[in-house]
Order: C-alpha cells, then sequence, then structure tokens
C-alpha cells in the first residue's frame, strides 16, 4: 500500500499546472473583455415611422406613436430613406427634428414631429419612406437593465 501511495504523490509533485493555469487565465481575459463590451459599447436607439407628408416649406410632418413622441426632442438627428424608382437602391436622406407637440406655440397634433430636410430638396416623384430619428445612444447593460426590470413588473 505506501508503494502505491508514494507514486501517486510522485505524480503529482510531478505534475504541471500549467495547461489549467493558462485555461484560466484566457476565460478570466475573455471575461473581462465582455464585461468591457457590455459597459462601454454604444448602441442607437431609433423611432421611426413611414406616415409623413410634405409641407409646402420642403418640411416634413411626421406621424409617431405618443410614446415615441414623448422622446422626440429639436434638434434630433434623423434619416429619411426613400426610393424614387423601385429598381434602384434607397437614398438616405438627412433631417433634423425641427418642432414637437410638446412646444406652446407651434400647431402640431399631438402624435406629429415636423422634420426639416438638411441634405436638400425631396427628389421628383417620391411620396413614401422611412423616417427614423436617432433618439438616444446607451449601453448594451443599460438595455440589460430596461428590459430586467420591465419584466419584472
Amino acid at each position: 500500500m505506501s508503494l502505491s501511495f508514494s507514486r501517486s504523490m510522485r505524480s503529482l509533485q510531478s505534475d504541471s499546472f500549467r495547461p489549467s493555469l493558462a485555461t484560466l487565465i484566457i476565460a478570466s481575459i475573455l471575461i473581462v473583455a465582455w464585461f468591457a463590451w457590455l459597459v462601454f459599447a454604444s448602441v442607437t436607439l431609433y423611432e421611426s415611422s413611414q406616415d409623413w407628408e410634405i409641407q409646402r416649406d420642403g418640411s416634413l410632418v411626421v406621424r409617431f406613436s405618443e410614446e415615441a413622441v414623448s422622446r422626440l426632442r429639436p434638434g434630433q438627428r434623423a434619416t429619411l430613406a426613400v426610393q424614387a424608382d423601385p429598381n434602384q437602391s434607397a437614398v438616405q436622406l438627412q433631417a433634423m427634428v425641427a418642432d414637437t407637440p410638446s412646444r406652446t406655440q407651434n400647431r402640431l397634433e399631438p402624435d406629429t414631429v415636423k422634420v426639416t430636410l438638411l441634405s436638400g430638396p425631396l427628389p421628383k416623384g417620391v411620396s413614401s419612406g422611412q423616417v427614423q430619428v436617432q433618439v438616444e445612444t446607451v449601453s448594451p447593460l443599460t438595455l440589460i437593465t430596461r428590459a430586467s426590470s420591465q419584466l419584472a413588473r
């Protein structure tokens, strides 16, 4: 019995923990990198609508849900994606939120927002497209926190 015990002690003494240690270090680096991404990466949130009409002054009046309108503010960036010809790819036009119904001096309906085009007038023949307004930029951790608080309710 003592002979087998001495062999096991020798095998333990000669055993190297380097593969286990290397695996542990690599796993730790991956976890730290994933956590850094979770905290420091940025995700841009948009509100979008396909219900819009052109005004005489060239601006657009866009309809959003009431919840979306509450998140919109004058000065936020917007993008209008239009397609003049079905055979061509969509054209991206830069725009900006000019007015919201929360301001008292305007005459906008509660679910509409006025958007001004920054990149020139609309191409001729365009009557449909999608307006996307950049609402905020958050980290993935913030998104997870919001989703978990909504599930808890």
